[in-house]
């Protein structure tokens, strides 16, 4: 049942990175081909549909295999976004970001092999006390960093916000596996609570990307989704980790800084073939 959750979340991850990047291309076409928003409009939508798609696969792969090996998928999805990069948003891919995709790679491949966990949780699993104790502190950290950055310009906005919008999407991640516990009050609550974390990462994410660049922003917020995911399930839902999967996490979040935190976009017209292309495809 693991390996249903690992495919299943695999494939969530290809279609929320997909839907971003469609997501971004509508945007940035929009600016460029300032006759055509219908059109543009309908790809947005498009997107974000899919990343709508994506946030119920991953829950039901969260069904069937433990966090510590779902999390960390949010790196493969990158991987598929390379190839969309270059040939849609016509971006460069560099040889540091084909690097960081083999780490990320490598990272899965350890994270997967080398699993402790059953694919399975129960009630007894979940302690409510070491969730409130290993989750909440990190929040009021990110609370009091984003006042002072906010205090002082915005300073460092792009590491703050991409921390705190990775730490409500780890939230998510963590309430989407508890409601998976047998146990109907629990579920239904952890529903909610998903809910609530997922606009709360959305908030964060909107407002970060408007006060910093994505190759800043970006890294910060998948590294943090990882790692603070991976840290609450050891308390929360009492997961096991072996040291070389704590190695395999360091590996894809090294990755994904060097996937995405090396972009730039070549000088050269960037959406008018792709363009033509899709606005065609959508008449």
């Amino acid at each position: 049942m693991i390996f249903l959750g690992l495919f299943i979340g695999i494939s969530a991850y290809i279609i929320l990175y997909l839907g971003k990047g469609i997501q971004k291309y509508a945007i940035d076409g929009s600016r460029i081909y300032k006759l055509i928003k219908k059109k543009t409009y309908r790809i947005w939508i498009f997107g974000t549909l899919l990343t709508t798609v994506y946030f119920f696969l991953e829950w039901v792969s969260l069904i069937f295999a433990p966090i510590n090996i779902i999390a960390p998928l949010g790196g493969i999805g990158l991987l598929f976004m390379l190839p969309f990069s270059y040939f849609v948003l016509h971006e460069e891919v560099y040889n540091i970001q084909i690097i960081g995709s083999l780490l990320i790679i490598l990272g899965t491949a350890l994270i997967t092999i080398f699993n402790p966990n059953s694919g399975v949780i129960y009630l007894e699993d979940f302690n409510l006390t070491l969730l409130l104790a290993s989750s909440i502190p990190i929040i009021i950290v990110e609370i009091i960093f984003i006042l002072i950055s906010k205090v002082s310009g915005y300073l460092g906005a792009g590491i703050i916000f991409g921390f705190t919008a990775g730490t409500f999407n780890a939230l998510q991640t963590v309430s989407k596996r508890i409601s998976a516990i047998p146990e109907p009050i629990v579920s239904l609550v952890f529903i909610c609570i998903t809910f609530i974390m997922a606009i709360l990462a959305l908030l964060f994410t909107l407002y970060g990307f408007r006060r910093a660049a994505a190759n800043v922003f970006v890294p910060c917020d998948i590294s943090a989704d990882i790692s603070t995911a991976v840290l609450i399930s050891l308390f929360a839902v009492n997961e096991r980790i072996e040291t070389i999967q704590i190695f395999g996490i360091i590996t894809i979040i090294f990755g994904v800084v060097f996937v995405t935190g090396f972009r730039k976009r070549i000088k050269r017209a960037p959406y008018r073939k792709a363009s033509k292309t899709y606005f065609k495809f959508l008449k």
